[in-house]
């Protein structure tokens, strides 16, 4: 159960949804559209995803590692390495999962005729380690790298199906007409990953304010201050919602009406909510809510992707 927690199994759930439903309610409806099915096999996809999950799962045992002694002050009572499990079976571990992952990306990458695709996770597991090592305590570059790869997450399945659809130059050809749209929507997608991502990481910066200033991380708030980092926040979720409102006016050109409305109700008015509450936010109590209100608000983003499914449907 122990390493259920050092591995973040709820995050993992969620990077596994995240990209099953890019994969089944993004890219294959359009494809359908032009009658042609997924290039990348069932079982190459499950081995993507599989390591994917490592790479994220390596991510957050680096990232404890590091934080030993910061964690100590932040969160004493949820220390898992050097606690229950060993700093060395950590790292371990991390070196493990990492090494898997590589090798099952060259696969992949040769499988699509495109090896530095599957090199790419080379550059995930130097931005994880050098996030927990160094870039976490820097003035908002821990935030952005977390935030790219919360976007990555949802990108990184469109690059292996593009590769592997690019493979068959007939299909390729049959489907050109759908590959901008497709982007576009990942893209769209991968920028709300993005944002929600960038908040939460601001919220989880003041949650960890006394333990950062003591060990000299120069995080938002231990920079500009809360109220200042509180601002910010709120300001990037009232931003989101005049984002929207322009991706809604597109989808309302692509005869994807009910698709607007949907986002309007599940993801429009959360993030009008979201911004009230981190601005009024006081207590710790405030910002653990809002905290997991990103998560919530994460998960049925990705559940939206549903709509375009069934708003394609003939």
């Amino acid at each position: 159960m122990n390493f259920l927690k050092l591995i973040r199994w709820k995050n993992l759930l969620i990077i596994i949804l995240i990209q099953y439903f890019t994969r089944y309610f993004i890219i294959a409806p359009f494809y359908k559209l032009q009658n042609i099915s997924l290039q990348m096999g069932d079982l190459d996809f499950l081995l993507l995803v599989f390591a994917i999950v490592l790479l994220a799962a390596a991510g957050y045992i680096i990232n404890d590692i590091f934080d030993l002694q910061i964690d100590r002050i932040n969160k004493p009572d949820k220390l898992i390495v050097d606690n229950s499990i060993s700093e060395k079976k950590a790292n371990i571990i991390y070196v493990i999962m990492n090494t898997v992952a590589v090798l099952i990306g060259v696969y992949l990458g040769y499988k699509v005729g495109s090896i530095n695709l599957g090199l790419s996770f080379l550059v995930c597991i130097a931005m994880f380690y050098f996030y927990s090592l160094k870039y976490k305590r820097l003035f908002l570059w821990g935030n952005f790298v977390i935030a790219f790869l919360g976007g990555f997450l949802l990108i990184i399945v469109w690059l292996f199906e593009f590769f592997a659809v690019r493979n068959n130059p007939l299909v390729f050809t049959e489907g050109l007409k759908i590959y901008w749209t497709i982007s576009y929507f990942i893209f769209a997608y991968a920028l709300f990953s993005f944002i929600i991502t960038l908040i939460r990481e601001f919220i989880k910066d003041i949650e960890d304010m006394e333990g950062d200033s003591k060990w000299g991380c120069t995080t938002l708030p231990v920079v500009v201050g809360v109220e200042n980092t509180k601002k910010i926040a709120a300001l990037l979720s009232f931003l989101s919602v005049a984002i929207l409102a322009f991706f809604q006016m597109k989808l309302k050109d692509m005869d994807l009406g009910y698709f607007a409305g949907i986002l309007m109700i599940t993801v429009q008015l959360p993030f009008v909510f979201l911004g009230y509450k981190i601005w009024t936010a006081k207590a710790q109590e405030d910002y653990h809510f809002i905290s997991n209100l990103t998560k919530i608000m994460m998960v049925i983003g990705i559940l939206t992707m549903f709509g375009i499914y069934y708003n394609l449907q003939p």
